[in-house]
């Protein structure tokens, strides 16, 4: 059975536009097939001209998901600089400990030896590899550790802490949080240039509260540093600077969801707008994985009470068979008695893992049995694990759930946009 998945696979990618990395210089040319750009030497050029000479810090709003009133910051590894206005700034060792007070419209904070300062924003800045931690006290919640600096100002009566932190460790930090700690090494490359190609993609998402992303699902999750093992740094050094682009050399939106239940929605399908790399996939990786079936029930009688609810009228003599609903393949609506309800309200209706599931009559109880875990839309993230296990490489990986897709490295692409090379 592998064997017929994984044939099925190459015989699925055949119309896609698949480079591998080292081919970073084709584009689309006659009937799909890879041709090399006009300007191929000047491409070369700029491309091979050396590594990756760039550096990006990035804002991320820390805690957003929580209205912060103090916290406490400690300098773990490495030197920081206390800086406020008015004031020269304050080296801190290793097991400095800076507590911060939200009060009024002044951030409030007493320095290692215990005594009290007041000002509109402190900033804890280093030009090295250091690490601090950030501990909530009001409200309590659990210490994470940070690479880069840390800025503590005042918004909505609460600490808005912000941490400026480069590009690629905030990658790291973010694919060992989206994807956990025991994944095999392909999965974290995939994860790493999924987690690259949302951050630039959405840079202005929180421009107007001063920083460029919060640390929630919002945008991506984000705990801190990475620190579970060495194939988190590997994966995201390895696909430095790489991300996503559509035939347009234009960043896409990355999406991605936990189980497809063995077959992907179209983005037209679940959002209403329709975009060309996010299409329907069958995806028989995602089959047998953890999250690929779950489970509800209810009695008959409250199933028909829910249908009520949407004004669904039963016949005077009604066949309770026909509640039952097989989806072979994904749907939009469940139809019932002569009428519908979109699954997507069901599932919201009753928090369901997804909006792909069977309803069945058992009795009096209707069961639903539902496949995969998430919106669908886009790369599934255990359906890529199980690929990786069965050693495809990332770009292959990305290629399969995204159609019609180029892997660049961003910082060569911006140049050659501003230099006129690409449109």
């Amino acid at each position: 059975m592998a064997g017929r998945q994984d044939m099925n696979l190459n015989m699925a990618m055949d119309d896609r536009k698949y480079w591998p990395v080292r081919s970073l210089l084709r584009f689309p040319g006659p009937e799909g097939k890879p041709a090399w750009h006009v300007r191929t030497g000047l491409l070369v050029l700029l491309l091979l001209g050396g590594g990756p000479a760039y550096t990006l810090d990035l804002r991320i709003g820390l805690r957003h998901d929580h209205l912060v009133r103090s916290a406490l910051f400690t300098v773990v590894e490495g030197t920081y600089s206390a800086e406020w206005p008015g004031e020269p700034a304050v080296s801190c060792p290793p097991g400095s400990n800076w507590y911060l007070v939200c009060r009024d419209d002044s951030v409030f904070f007493r320095d290692p030896g215990g005594t009290w300062h007041s000002a509109v924003k402190i900033s804890f800045r280093t030009t090295e590899k250091a690490v601090f931690s950030l501990k909530p006290a009001d409200p309590v919640l659990d210490s994470r550790e940070y690479n880069g600096s840390l800025e503590a100002g005042i918004a909505m009566e609460s600490l808005q802490l912000v941490n400026i932190i480069d590009l690629e460790q905030y990658v790291m930090g973010v694919v060992e949080s989206e994807a956990g700690p025991d994944c095999p090494l392909e999965y974290y490359k995939v994860q790493a240039v999924l987690c690259r190609t949302f951050a630039l993609k959405n840079m202005d998402r929180h421009s107007e509260e001063g920083f460029n992303l919060c640390d929630g699902t919002h945008c991506q999750f984000y705990k801190g540093r990475y620190i579970w093992n060495q194939d988190v740094e590997i994966g995201t050094e390895v696909t430095d600077g790489l991300v996503i682009c559509d035939q347009d050399s234009v960043l896409i939106n990355p999406v991605f969801h936990s189980n497809s239940g063995g077959e992907t929605r179209g983005a037209g399908k679940a959002w209403l707008k329709e975009e060309p790399y996010l299409r329907p996939v069958l995806d028989p990786f995602s089959l047998g994985q953890p999250n690929s079936t779950w489970e509800r029930s209810m009695s008959v009688g409250d199933w028909l009470m829910y249908l009520l609810s949407y004004g669904i009228r039963f016949p005077a003599k009604a066949d309770t068979s026909e509640i039952e609903m097989r989806m072979k393949h994904r749907q939009d609506y469940y139809k019932v008695f002569g009428d519908s309800i979109p699954v997507a309200d069901i599932r919201d209706d009753f928090s369901y893992r997804s909006d792909f599931f069977d309803v069945l009559l058992d009795g009096k109880t209707v069961r639903i049995k539902g496949r995969g875990y998430g919106h669908g839309v886009g790369l599934s993230q255990e359906g890529a694990m199980e690929m990786a296990r069965r050693k495809y490489h990332y770009t292959a990986i990305l290629n399969y759930y995204y159609y019609g897709i180029l892997i660049l490295p961003y910082f060569d692409l911006k140049k050659l946009i501003s230099q006129g090379l690409l449109q």
